[in-house]
């Protein structure tokens, strides 16, 4: 009688861990669960790498519109904005950080199927947070953007941007979705990409 109840446990055990492994594979796109380790490792990473990037770039649009007011900011952004993302990456060994948004200006911040997943997550908060997914072999920090006042300045109503900032956008941005948003929405996130050891 042991036995066969001993049998029956792990028997249950296992189709019981067939269905975890079959939940995590139809996660597919969202991005499957990370251990505890994993996110708080990831944590850390992410955290630095994404503070790298708010504090160089955001001084660096800061700098322009105070200097240049939006036109200025607009092309600085266009010329340094993906510089300065691959780099926040280049101090900690195997990361690498990208900006996604559901609305790109850059088509380069275009989301995949993974990152429209969170960003869509995100939406749905009050308050949006820091997400960790695991996707493929990479663990994906991801640090929410919210939209600030000075942010509107290029990203808000384009009805109210001066004639120049809209003609440089226009020129610059052909297929521009990033205007119309208010104070507090979502812009998009700062995602990096953590190899898993």
């Amino acid at each position: 009688m042991k036995a066969k109840a001993r049998f029956l446990l792990i028997l249950f055990l296992v189709s019981g861990s067939v269905s975890c492994d079959r939940s995590r594979e139809e996660q597919g796109d969202q991005g499957e669960p990370v251990t505890r380790a994993e996110a708080e490792r990831a944590s850390v990473i992410g955290a630095a790498a994404a503070k790298s990037l708010m504090e160089s770039l955001g001084g660096q649009l800061k700098a322009a519109l105070a200097e240049g007011g939006p036109v200025s900011a607009i092309r600085v952004c266009q010329q340094i904005a993906m510089p300065l993302t691959g780099a926040a990456g280049n101090s900690i060994e195997g990361i690498s950080v990208r900006r996604v948004t559901l609305k790109p200006r850059n088509p380069a911040n275009q989301p995949d199927a993974a990152d429209s997943a969170v960003l869509a997550a995100m939406q749905a908060q009050a308050k949006p947070e820091v997400e960790i997914r695991r996707v493929d072999a990479t663990i994906r920090y991801y640090h929410p953007l919210p939209v600030q006042e000075v942010c509107l300045t290029c990203h808000g109503d384009p009805a109210t941007f001066p004639q120049e900032l809209a003609s440089v956008l226009t020129e610059l941005y052909p297929d521009d979705a990033a205007t119309g948003y208010q104070a507090g929405e979502l812009r998009g996130a700062i995602r990096v990409d953590i190899a898993t050891p």
